[in-house]
């Protein structure tokens, strides 16, 4: 038989090219932003074996062609945690690109990955991801990273807490779970990593993720003056050094538009487990006051919570150095359950939101108007569709996200504009039988909250005297509120004191006609006299006198 000679080529040629993407030998890839990440970024990957690796990129997709690429640059190589880590520092970017690139080493050529570049433009929406504390259990680890990849987020902000001893296997481990976040087309999506306090060093941090910060403090913009992310480090002293440059960084940058901060150690856990940070809430909680830190993403604890706006402040109507302050309070999230061991949410405070315990990250969209948080209940992540590339913002279907038992909504939306904030809630089609979340039909609706325009405005006219008293229950401090609803709509109970400053509050959304009887914390709140106004559907529905000696 005639043997054809350019067949035969062809089929050497082929057999050649899978056999160099067969025993290719990098893995373990990361990409992580901590300067300017719309013209700047680090890739990062473990060479597994082989020797002179190579990196080749470009704005074009060239696929295993290596000699089409544009860029071509040798590695840094650093031995640490067991791997031979490898990194790629680019400068000069162009912003809200996508770039394209492969390593080819002395064993093979390594599967084409991609990433994208921030947008330096506020007219262009964010989307990234916020947690942290991943330590212990890799299923609940690899669901929260198979989602973050099928969510598709400009990056992930990583609270710390990667691993539970620190060791080189774990480390592995946890790269090689990493890997989930790799969406199914190619793309990496960079990170932003704090350490935390099973990071037995700074080092641990540096060595894995090619950061320059040998302090582990720095901050980076997104979306041009759209938004500033705050990475601070709770382990070291929180004062000194750290908090001069946080208050200078701060002052600098006092025209962006929306700042975040992201740092290890929760200010006022929401568990009994943790200790109080008194020293951060001296030293950083003022500054977030002063140049208006709109959110807080903290971790550690392992709960989940959220905070009303909140701002610093020990006067009679505080509770453990807070207050809310819906015009220039802070709004704190997290605190930390990436698959670290879930924690008992038995502490929460007058201004807590909601809080729970479960596996979670938060989802935040931010434009030049709000910025919107949700928390995504990261199990079973494998029964959640992807994000279609061309809009990440719509939630896929499957995903859960969770909606409080205390009413207070699904989506937290802190507003722009005569500096008011504004909390709202969206309520979805379908949602989940057993659990408080939501599943997202493919077109959610939304509606504005109107718990928060219902109050009663001629409050200050009530007269102690003529209304009905009430008072807490000595042993349970439970202040038990009877009232009856005659149209169905928003309920909204709030504690005052005679200065009609509210203390405390109960939203009830869509409450039906009947009688009810709410009971309302109370332990928290000194002796004295206040008042209890019940509002629904616009008008007063009941009020009390309270009593609580």
């Amino acid at each position: 038989m005639r043997v054809n000679p350019i067949k035969t080529a062809c089929i050497t040629c082929l057999l050649t090219v899978v056999a160099l993407q067969v025993f290719s030998a990098t893995g373990r890839f990361r990409a992580v932003w901590e300067n300017d990440p719309s013209t700047t970024a680090v890739i990062a990957w473990d060479q597994l074996s082989g020797t002179d690796p190579v990196f080749y990129m470009d704005v074009n997709n060239y696929g295993q062609n290596f000699g089409e690429y544009g860029v071509k640059k040798n590695p840094e190589i650093l031995v640490a945690e067991g791997m031979n880590n490898q990194f790629v520092r680019l400068q000069g970017l162009i912003p809200n690109t996508t770039y394209y690139f492969i390593i080819k080493d002395s064993e093979g050529i390594s599967r084409q990955l991609f990433f994208t570049t921030a947008p330096n433009k506020a007219d262009q929406r964010l989307s990234i991801i916020a947690g942290g504390d991943s330590r212990n259990y890799r299923e609940a680890r690899r669901d929260a990273n198979l989602m973050v990849g099928k969510l598709r987020p400009h990056c992930v902000m990583f609270g710390g807490d990667f691993t539970a001893a620190d060791t080189p296997t774990e480390w592995q481990e946890w790269l090689d779970d990493w890997q989930l976040t790799i969406s199914k087309d190619g793309r990496l999506t960079p990170i932003i990593v704090a350490r935390g306090n099973h990071e037995e060093s700074n080092q641990s941090i540096i060595n894995l993720f090619g950061l320059r910060s040998q302090d582990v403090v720095y901050a980076l913009n997104l979306g041009g003056d759209l938004a500033r992310i705050y990475t601070l480090n709770t382990m070291i002293p929180v004062g000194g050094n750290q908090r001069d440059w946080l208050e200078n960084d701060l002052r600098s940058h006092a025209h962006v538009q929306w700042k975040l901060a992201q740092y290890h150690h929760p200010m006022r856990p929401h568990t009994k487990r943790k200790a109080e940070k008194n020293d951060q809430v001296v030293l950083w909680a003022p500054l977030f006051l002063e140049f208006g830190m709109n959110l807080s993403v903290e971790c550690d604890a392992h709960v989940v919570k959220s905070t009303w706006p909140i701002r610093p402040d020990n006067g009679p109507e505080s509770f453990e150095g807070f207050v809310r302050d819906d015009e220039n309070g802070t709004v704190y999230i997290g605190e930390g359950c990436w698959g670290a061991p879930l924690r008992a949410n038995d502490d929460d405070k007058p201004w807590t939101r909601a809080s729970g315990s479960f596996n979670q990250f938060n989802w935040i969209f931010i434009d030049r108007e709000k910025m919107e948080v949700r928390t995504i209940m990261t199990d079973g992540a494998n029964r959640v569709a992807d994000v279609s590339p061309s809009n990440i913002f719509l939630p896929p279907v499957g995903i859960r996200i969770w909606d409080p038992p205390s009413g207070n909504g699904a989506v937290i939306v802190i507003r722009k504009g005569e500096q008011k904030r504004g909390m709202d809630e969206e309520i979805f089609a379908a949602r989940s039988g057993t659990q408080q979340a939501t599943m997202f039909p493919s077109t959610p609706i939304s509606h504005k909250s109107e718990l928060a325009v219902e109050e009663e405005q001629d409050d200050k006219k009530i007269n102690w005297e003529t209304i009905p008293q009430l008072m807490p229950d000595v042993s349970s401090g439970d202040l038990a509120i009877k009232y009856s609803v005659d149209q169905p709509g928003n309920v909204v109970i709030r504690l005052v004191n005679l200065k009609m400053q509210e203390v405390t509050r109960l939203e009830i959304p869509n409450q039906p006609s009947g009688e009810y009887l709410k009971t309302l914390k109370t332990d928290h709140l000194k002796p004295g006299k206040y008042f209890a106004i019940v509002n629904g559907n616009r008008k007063v529905l009941k009020r009390y006198r309270v009593l609580k000696r």
